[in-house]
């Protein structure tokens, strides 16, 4: 059984400072908390949210490629979201937010940056990716879910590659995002072992089909390795 929770003001956990706008900025412009009527404050934090993610791996592509090496949810990755935390990517006001959430954000504008044009959509001789890799490395972190749940959606992206790819670049709060959801529920019901059940909000769960699906189509586009004779 899935169950897909909508509201995601409970995860707010990461606070990115404060910061006016001058126009004096250089690079990427910083994220505007959107105003949308009839858009409810979740999915406002989350639009917010994810401009963020784009503006900070546009100013700090080395230091986002080392905050992604951390295990999600260690101490060592919450240290790492803090330190990208910064002024420059917020034009005003304040945004909370999630380990979990800014990390799924990051991902999805490293697809649609690198995969938006022509992306892999088989996926079948792609090795298996170890989720685990980083979790012994911080005792108190509960590593268990998350694993399990990155495993969820590298099953799905792999099942459903097209589904997976329509939701990553659809957009955020949209209701492309939902048509995005409701075809892509029957290929993760499939991947659920027989009477288990998992809850997971749906930006949270976007957030690890886009991991899923950045790294297997990285791993897709290697060029496979010369065998000798």
């Amino acid at each position: 059984m899935i169950l897909i929770v909508v509201p995601i003001g409970a995860l707010a956990t990461v606070a990115a400072a404060h910061a006016q706008n001058t126009g004096t900025r250089i690079g990427p412009s910083p994220a505007q908390i959107p105003d949308h009527v009839g858009m409810s404050k979740d999915d406002r934090s989350r639009l917010a949210m994810y401009r963020y993610a784009e503006c900070v791996v546009d100013r700090w592509r080395a230091r986002v490629d080392a905050y992604l090496v951390t295990f999600p949810g260690s101490t060592q990755a919450r240290e790492m979201a803090n330190k990208l935390s910064v002024d420059e990517c917020l034009s005003t006001g304040e945004m909370q937010f999630s380990e979990s959430l800014f990390r799924g954000g990051i991902y999805d504008v490293l697809y649609r940056k690198r995969f938006q044009k022509v992306g892999a959509l088989d996926f079948s001789a792609v090795p298996a990716i170890d989720y685990a890799v980083g979790s012994e490395a911080d005792a108190y972190s509960p590593a268990g879910p998350k694993i399990t749940l990155r495993k969820l959606a590298d099953c799905t992206v792999r099942k459903s590659p097209e589904a997976s790819r329509t939701l990553v670049l659809s957009m955020v709060a949209s209701n492309g995002e939902d048509a995005a959801f409701d075809k892509i529920v029957p290929s993760m019901s499939s991947c659920i072992v027989q009477g288990s059940t998992v809850t997971f909000s749906k930006a949270i769960f976007r957030g690890v089909i886009g991991e899923a699906l950045y790294r297997l189509s990285a791993n897709a586009s290697q060029p496979a390795a010369a065998v000798e004779d």
